[in-house]
């Protein structure tokens, strides 16, 4: 039976993880969107903003700006960054 519930997590986890990818952005045309998707979607899929909560969004931009750096990218601006966390927080999960 632990093959079993092993199995039926990691399908769960997967699916969560493929479900919130390149999901349809709420507010698409709204300046946070479209820097979210422009400078995040040149190294990954998108995740939806609701996905994690404001604190892990903190989180995630700051991992994500190392990895802009060492992949030759520039990182976000401050007022990209300050435009970027305004959108995911108010998107975010609770």
């Amino acid at each position: 039976m632990t093959g079993f519930s092993a199995k039926a997590a990691a399908l769960a986890l997967i699916s969560l993880v493929w479900l919130g990818c390149d999901a349809r952005l709420p507010d698409p045309e709204s300046p946070g969107a479209v820097l979210y998707a422009e400078r995040c979607r040149g190294c990954h899929r998108l995740y939806a903003p609701g996905l994690l909560k404001p604190e892990m969004w903190k989180v995630m931009i700051d991992r994500m700006q190392g990895e802009l750096v060492r992949r030759g990218f520039p990182p976000l601006t401050p007022d990209e960054r300050t435009i970027v966390m305004a959108y995911l927080e108010k998107h975010s999960g609770s």
